[in-house]
């Protein structure tokens, strides 16, 4: 069996609260690029549900900058890394690889060459460094500030400038190349958040937390004025992002007050305020934003992606997705793809458009296992409880639990639920009641068919359980092959097969009605079983673990297997069949891939 990726879903760019983020757009005004986890994002402003990832860095990124001629993109992370690689082709191939500081790369600049690159950050020794972008020869040096560089700009005519920005409240203006300093800007009363150059190169413009914006000459550095200081409606709260209109008459401002502005800076006034929520709710925050042609984006703290229009006072479109880990999902018969994320957060997926978010009460608490029937899907969370979502809508909600249920399984009728508690106590639940279950060990994984319960525990077993009338009552049926504490379980369609997979990565295949094994040859993990699933003819099952990688398994040749190797940084939390020849699978990189698997 081979496989090709058939589809994937990026998650939205990682943000920290009173952190700017960057986001470049290439030269056609086609794609855009940044930063998620320890992936790096291409996506496609016209359809963002087109997107791509670079899988390169080993720590958490933080900024990627197409460069001027859209060939490459320079990418850093939280170590001081930047990498530069190839951005057309899919391989994305590694051009160069350099450290300039010791810290955190906040921004990336190209000059219009493509061949110089301004890295800054936050540094021990330097707080920024220019350098070429394929030997990595010093061409310049980055000095005059106290306190951690939020921002750069590079002017893209000669001659060249440079401007930076800091948290000591400064911008400094460069004269290159080679770049050394030549003024210090101290116009701003507060923390520096941005700096942008405009297309045309004849100003740059400044944003600060002092909620002012500064207009500068582009070659001489010279200040102009603050823009629209009179202005009836300015921002009150820190102004994270800057971009400029592709003709150079017009900037975008986002800021900490939940607004999005527009200013004409010909006329030096107030355009129009774009007004992302009403509410205070600091996940509204705009950290980020981007002018690329016709398209206009504003980034909320919470990672979505608002697309706005100059003179409409709300978002035209909001682009939801997961920042963090995705810990949970289930997928309903009808086709709707439930996830969570390690904040809590929740979405729905039809594989056609973009994500929904989940309607309902909100819970901050890290989703720990899902399970569904028909399109009930029962919700097991962190802080104890458990919730039920019917039509990407949280339906009801449990009493609290002993401990959180680290395994749900749901009856057929969907109103009961068995799950393990994360101290090993077994437990009945339905919307109105919560019935403990005596067992003997710890509970650890399980599993429903019919009326037939499989539970797994910490000591490797697994037995089968009849349930009746809210209890279980034991059949004697067990299966031993495994040999570490049990992870995953999960039934054929059929009832007749039970996989169980454990920590050391191994999965037993076994018979439900008698426990002989079928197969304990499903040993190619490395690392613990996070998900199983079986497709709809029985005959194959997939898996996806702690080491990344999804396999999908052979019932009948159980030596042949298909191996997606690091499907998910960081690791593949859930996998399920679409059908027969489609999986989809999630993992600690925020991302849903759909993966095409062909005889």
């Amino acid at each position: 069996m081979s496989f090709v990726q058939s589809n994937y879903f990026a998650p939205n760019p990682a943000t920290t609260r009173g952190q700017p983020v960057r986001l470049s757009a290439d030269p056609t005004g086609t794609w855009f690029v940044y930063a998620s986890g320890r992936s790096v994002v291409i996506r496609n402003l016209q359809d963002p549900t087109k997107s791509r990832e670079y899988t390169g860095h080993t720590q958490p990124t933080s900024v990627a900058t197409f460069s001027p001629s859209g060939y490459y993109v320079a990418s850093g992370d939280i170590a001081g890394n930047v990498r530069i690689w190839d951005s057309i082709n899919d391989e994305h191939i590694l051009k160069s690889e350099f450290r300039p500081i010791s810290g955190r790369i906040n921004d990336i600049a190209w000059d219009m060459d493509s061949q110089r690159v301004m890295a800054v950050g936050d540094g021990k020794e330097k707080f920024g460094h220019v350098f070429a972008y394929d030997s990595g020869n010093s061409l310049g040096t980055i000095e005059g500030h106290s306190k951690v560089i939020n921002a750069c700009s590079m002017r893209q005519q000669r001659p060249f400038r440079a401007v930076t920005c800091s948290d000591d409240g400064t911008c400094v203006f460069y004269h290159g190349a080679p770049y050394k300093f030549n003024s210090t800007l101290k116009d701003h009363s507060g923390f520096v958040m941005d700096a942008k150059y405009s297309p045309s190169n004849e100003y740059f413009v400044t944003a600060g937390a002092d909620k002012k914006l500064f207009l500068y000459d582009g070659k001489t550095g010279d200040l102009i004025r603050q823009v629209a200081a009179n202005t009836g409606s300015p921002h009150t709260g820190s102004i994270y992002a800057v971009a400029w209109s592709p003709d150079s008459k017009f900037i975008v401002t986002s800021s900490g007050d939940r607004t999005c502005k527009f200013w004409d800076i010909a006329q030096d006034k107030l355009v129009s305020t774009v007004q992302i929520s009403s509410t205070l709710a600091p996940e509204y925050q705009q950290v980020g934003n981007l002018w690329a042609g016709e398209h206009i984006i504003s980034l909320s703290l919470s990672g979505d992606i608002n697309v706005l229009q100059m003179g409409k006072e709300q978002p035209m479109r909001v682009i939801t997705g997961h920042q963090k880990a995705i810990t949970a999902a289930a997928l309903t018969p009808s086709g709707t793809l439930y996830t969570g994320s390690y904040d809590g957060k929740l979405c729905t997926w039809d594989f056609a458009g973009y994500a929904q978010a989940v309607e309902g009460p909100k819970n901050e608490a890290k989703p720990e296992d899902m399970a569904v029937s028909s399109d009930v899907v029962a919700l097991g969370f962190l802080n104890d409880s458990v919730r039920f979502a019917e039509a990407s809508k949280i339906t009801g909600t449990s009493a609290g639990l002993s401990a959180a249920p680290v395994s749900l399984a749901i009856g057929k009728s969907g109103t009961t639920v068995v799950a393990a508690l994360a101290n090993g106590e077994l437990a009945i639940i339905t919307r109105t009641n919560i019935a403990k279950v005596p067992v003997k060990g710890e509970a650890r994984a399980v599993a429903i068919s019919g009326s037939t319960v499989a539970v797994g525990f910490a000591d490797h077993a697994v037995l089968m359980y009849e349930l009746q009338n809210n209890a279980l009552v034991a059949t004697g049926v067990s299966i031993s092959a495994n040999t570490r504490e049990i992870t995953r379980l999960a039934f054929t369609p059929n009832g007749q097969f039970l996989a169980a997979g454990d920590a050391g990565g191994k999965i037993v295949v076994a018979k439900a009605d008698t426990g002989e094994t079928v197969t304990a040859r499903w040993v190619a993990h490395t690392a613990r079983i996070y998900g199983l699933s079986w497709s709809p003819d029985n005959q194959h099952a997939a898996s996806s673990a702690l080491d990344g990688h999804v396999i999908v398994w052979d019932v009948a040749n159980p030596l042949r297997k298909t191996l997606i190797k690091n499907a998910h940084l960081g690791g593949a939390s859930t996998v399920a069949f679409i059908d027969a020849q489609t999986i989809v699978s999630t993992g600690a990189d925020g991302a849903v891939k759909v993966w095409s698997i062909t005889e």
